[in-house]
């Protein structure tokens, strides 16, 4: 974990360094939110990271836990980073207001995995939670794009 110095002039940040899932064949962009990699061999376990590929549902979440957001580009099986706390521009589905919860999902975008404004109703279960990315902090000004305090700890 790389956490940044503390400054007066900057915001804090905090990082962790990833593998990109090397059997998921998929490049990870900047500004991309990405899951921890379900996997049945121990030593992969919380290294391994993929988009989110399916849509965020209220009951299963998205099927595993958010593990933050793609840095820098990230090849398929190669080491990044990803920042998992303070301020970073997010890939959005569309415009967000701000102070609201996001959560990663893949409904309606290509290519997958962005924020999309969090939902409540009487189904929301534990693992909703999972799928949390942050809260955005100012108006998003387009639709591909928000400011997002991150939160993935």
């Amino acid at each position: 974990m790389e956490l940044q110095s503390l400054l007066r002039t900057d915001a804090e940040t905090v990082f962790v360094t990833v593998t990109n899932d090397p059997v998921a064949a998929d490049q990870l962009l900047p500004g991309v939110p990405v899951a921890w990699t379900a996997t049945t061999t121990a030593a992969n376990a919380g290294i391994y990271v993929n988009v989110v590929d399916v849509a965020v549902n209220v009951t299963t979440g998205i099927a595993g836990k958010v593990a933050g957001v793609v840095d820098s580009t990230i090849a398929t099986g190669a080491v990044g980073r990803l920042q998992i706390y303070g301020v970073d521009t997010v890939r959005a589905s569309a415009s967000i207001a701000s102070s609201r919860l996001v959560v990663a999902s893949s409904e309606g975008v290509a290519p997958t995995s962005v924020v999309t404004e969090a939902t409540q109703s009487t189904l929301t279960s534990p693992e909703y939670n999972g799928a949390a990315v942050g809260w955005t902090v100012d108006d998003s000004t387009n639709a591909t794009n928000a400011t997002v305090f991150l939160s993935c700890f």
